[in-house]
């Protein structure tokens, strides 16, 4: 499979074809619902204290190439709605629209660049910068006050390959598939929630799931039209079907449109873009491991041999690897072993081929805690949330083939309950506005020292996805230092500086993708390089 949209998860695409007039000073124009809209940009983003963040995100990629850095990185501007926040985790699951040679639209956990003050909400519009190579961080985000212009309910026309093997190919205008030239079929992408372990259902907003009372989870999914006794008919648009009714929606899960891990564990996706997995460690000390395709369907391992060795907290093995052996069940899905004598916080390096002759793929996991599969959402949770979305549809999902191709009429799936009106799926929690940098210069020398030392200690602990926050806020620091105490050193010493402070930020923006991509090898000696750029700031100002 060779998709031409590297993926990772969900969201309402805007249409390319759309023309728009550039902002005026002080607002950004974007399309939304296919009208133009004002949009007025408002403070960047910020993280939440480290204390909140755990040695885990809930989905990330697992390949260890270099790492991705904004400097000398072709950017591009990222445009999707705060689905849900963790605090916990310090991520945003956003639901990105579609990105031109960046990513297709999809839902994500990203994490936030910037230490500004913003308190972000679930529905809350943002852009922000990415940036080739790293799928995981959103730069210089802001939230912006969406003023409509032009309403219009249904998302805006985009267009994909209908061939296997393609599904990955998104844009804006009509044209032909890159492979095969197969005309390019239109589609209406939105987020919509399913539940996590019955993939036929699905509604257009948060909910309970009614089979097994699991919070529902956000995906990305293909809006159409139809009849109830016109099963073949497809259609873009609302309108009136034969016997006078009016036609009803139905949804389409969409390739990468669904990367919620399924037994608690953590979620990575291949550099193939098709294979997935999740790694979990189950009591007691089991290490096991699920695989899924594009669709994060079960699948089969067969062919598949993995290995997975215990690792310190610095990415070195500590003791030999071990086979994973085939676990018997249904799906035929899962490679698992025994790791006898494992303490928390337990590290691991899964190595894995797909193929005999494939290359290996390396995933590093870091468990604080043992796995637990997802249960019945809590009952404290009773308030519903509103949302933006259309008014809740009680029409049952059609799921799509491993292509992710409608099936055919006679494969429909059997009319599912819905979900009890009012019932809440997540208690969202604002990011904190974390706390202001110090401004004399002994203050913010000692901060920078506090925040390095947070770092090493992240590294240490082999906190891998906690190391950003540490060392992005060390990045801050260095640049408060360097805009407004420049002039307190002898200007001999300031090309020092200069060069500590761009040694210093292009080494925290390393250790932040770095880190999302679990990619420990490649953390120690970018560690390395941030904590020789402190120690130039310090011996440029001096002891203070």
């Amino acid at each position: 499979m060779t998709p031409t949209v590297a993926a990772f998860l969900i969201s309402l695409v805007l249409s390319l074809s759309f023309s728009w007039q550039a902002p005026q000073p002080g607002t950004t124009a974007a399309l939304l619902g296919g009208g133009v809209a004002n949009v007025e940009a408002q403070q960047p983003a910020n993280t939440v204290p480290k204390s909140e963040l755990p040695a885990a995100t809930a989905s990330k990629s697992p390949s260890k190439p270099a790492a991705a850095q904004p400097s000398g990185k072709k950017e591009h501007t990222f445009r999707g709605t705060v689905e849900k926040i963790d605090a916990s985790t310090g991520t945003l699951a956003v639901s990105g629209e579609n990105v031109p040679g960046w990513m297709g639209p999809m839902t994500m956990n990203y994490r936030v660049a910037s230490s500004d003050n913003l308190t972000v909400k679930v529905g809350d519009h943002i852009i922000a910068k990415v940036y080739d190579g790293d799928f995981s961080t959103l730069h210089d985000v802001r939230v912006v006050i969406v003023k409509l212009v032009v309403a219009n309910e249904l998302p805006p026309l985009s267009y994909v390959c209908p061939t296997l093997g393609e599904e990955g190919v998104l844009e804006g205008k009509p044209g032909k598939c890159p492979q095969s030239g197969a005309p390019l079929v239109p589609i209406r992408i939105v987020t919509v929630y399913s539940c996590l372990k019955v993939q036929s259902f699905i509604q257009d907003k948060p909910g309970i799931c009614p089979v097994d009372r699991s919070e529902l989870v956000p995906i990305t999914a293909a809006l159409y039209f139809t009849c109830r006794d016109e099963s073949k008919l497809r259609e873009l648009d609302p309108g009136t079907c034969v016997d006078g009714n009016a036609r009803i929606k139905g949804y389409e899960r969409r390739p990468h449109g669904d990367h919620n891990p399924r037994h608690g564990g953590q979620f990575f996706m291949a550099d193939d873009s098709w294979h997935h997995l999740e790694g979990t460690l189950i009591r007691p000390n089991i290490f096991r491991v699920y695989f899924y395709n594009d669709m994060t369907q079960p699948l089969a391992v067969t062919d598949f041999s993995a290995s997975v060795a215990k690792s310190d907290p610095k990415g070195i093995d500590v003791a030999a690897s071990i086979s994973l052996k085939p676990r018997q069940t249904k799906d035929h899905n899962i490679l698992e072993v025994p790791m006898p004598g494992t303490a928390l916080p337990a590290n691991f390096a899964l190595r894995v081929k797909f193929k005999p002759d494939d290359k290996e793929r390396v995933f590093d996991f870091t468990f604080n805690d043992y796995s637990r599969d997802p249960g019945p959402a809590a009952s404290s949770a009773s308030a519903a949330i509103p949302t933006a979305a259309q008014p809740k549809s009680t029409t049952p999902a059609t799921p799509a083939g491993p292509s992710g191709a409608v099936p055919p009429p006679n494969q429909t799936t059997p009319t599912m309950p819905s979900p009890e009106t009012g019932d809440a799926t997540f208690a969202p929690a604002p990011f904190r506005p974390a706390a202001p940098l110090p401004t004399t210069t002994p203050e913010l020398l000692a901060e920078l020292a506090k925040r390095a030392q947070a770092v090493t200690k992240a590294l240490d602990q082999g906190d891998l996805t906690g190391l950003w926050y540490p060392a992005i806020g060390a990045k801050d620091v260095a640049l408060a230092l360097e805009e407004n105490h420049i002039t307190e050193i002898p200007e001999d010493r300031r090309p020092k500086m200069a060069s500590a402070v761009k040694r210093l930020t292009t080494a925290a923006w390393q250790i932040d993708a770095a880190g999302d991509l679990g990619n420990k090898e490649r953390l120690i000696p970018l560690c390395q390089d941030f904590a020789a750029a402190v120690a130039d700031i310090e011996s440029v100002y001096g002891s203070r």
